[in-house]
């Protein structure tokens, strides 16, 4: 994600991008029907390991090629009066079909080897790509044409930069990631069995706990998207985050512990919904791939800061750590929303996107 995030951008502001989504899908089916072999014919032993790992690495490069071509199609496809309620209700598929395709594959898994279930998965491409196919949508951003790609993402990277807008909830998120990947998984679920003794249904409990607060943001802010386009809602929902991650660090009884764990996923899902809906309706449309290349990238970046963030609950507990990120969010998003006022009067339209290039 971190190196192929900002690739993707560019490549989505150069060429067509429904054509680029039938490109990666076609690229992620071949890519996984080589994992689905490795796994049933395992051709080359143990070090069969290191050969899905390297496929593993080349789909998640596809699919970050994939995500800012898709995200930035969305205003062609609904419409820009649309934008709002279309990122909510893709927001509550993924949150639906998740946890429905997972509990699928775990009883798939009790019946038939592991690679058969993964080559069976490969059949679902088979509507995938008839389907973008048969899109007829136009969308094409013609921005970084006339130079190379280092140069076209600079570009991208420079307007993200020039907008106070666009950089402060940049600046917001990554803060919020930071804070809410490692939390959210692995170390949450090693912090409710090694701190609070919770035993296997209780933290599954806990998952649920989480994934309702996060249905609940997409659902509420599908259905009243003006709260979408507002920099208050943001600041708002940055909070409910920091504190939900606070009350989920100390609290010692079982449903206080759920409320503030709902609380957690409610705000981190509604914080990244309200910064790409915003940032949706601020972006020009020759950029819009390269910056919503960078939503991905500050995510691939969270998930590298798991590791030392691991480490330092190792060394000090996740007793002190979880609530600790927690008063660290806080703080650093008020220090931004301090810094940049102008970010909480923030009142996007549900209008067409400049096309000037101008922040």
């Amino acid at each position: 994600m971190v190196v192929f995030s900002l690739v993707g951008g560019a490549i989505a502001d150069r060429l067509e991008r429904r054509r680029i989504l039938l490109a990666t899908e076609t690229a992620s089916l071949f890519v996984n029907g080589v994992i689905a072999f490795l796994m049933i014919a395992s051709p080359v032993g143990e070090a069969t390991v290191a050969a899905v790992t390297l496929c593993t690495f080349a789909s998640s490069g596809v699919m970050s090629i994939d995500g800012p071509a898709r995200s930035a199609s969305m205003p062609s496809i609904v419409g820009m009066e649309n934008l709002a309620s279309a990122m909510g209700l893709s927001m509550v598929i993924t949150q639906v079909t998740m946890p429905i395709s997972l509990s699928m594959v775990g009883v798939l898994n009790g019946l038939f080897d592991p690679g058969q279930v993964y080559a069976g998965s490969l059949l679902v491409w088979a509507g995938i790509l008839p389907m973008i196919a048969a899109l007829r949508y136009h969308s094409i951003g013609g921005g970084g044409r006339d130079v190379g790609m280092v140069a076209s993402i600079r570009e991208g990277i420079r307007y993200a930069r020039a907008s106070a807008a666009i950089s402060g909830i940049l600046l917001v998120l990554v803060v919020v990631q930071f804070a809410g990947m490692p939390v959210a998984t692995p170390l949450g679920p090693v912090f409710m069995i090694e701190v609070l003794d919770f035993t296997t249904a209780q933290v599954g409990f806990m998952g649920m706990t989480w994934g309702l607060g996060s249905l609940a943001a997409s659902f509420l802010l599908a259905r009243f998207r003006w709260l979408t386009l507002r920099g208050d809602t943001l600041a708002a929902m940055t909070l409910a985050f920091g504190v939900g991650v606070v009350g989920f660090g100390l609290s010692r009884y079982v449903p206080v512990t759920a409320v503030f764990d709902f609380l957690f996923g409610f705000g981190f899902t509604a914080t990244s919904l309200v910064s790409a809906t915003i940032v949706q309706h601020t972006v020009a449309d020759n950029v819009r791939g390269r910056v919503m290349g960078l939503f991905p990238f500050t995510l691939g970046f969270a998930n590298l800061c798991t590791a030392p963030i691991g480490l330092a609950g190792q060394q000090f507990g996740l007793a002190l750590l979880v609530p600790a990120l927690g008063v660290t969010t806080l703080i650093l998003c008020a220090s931004v929303f301090a810094t940049r006022p102008q970010l909480l009067s923030i009142r996007a339209r549900a209008v067409a996107a400049a096309t000037s290039g101008e922040p």
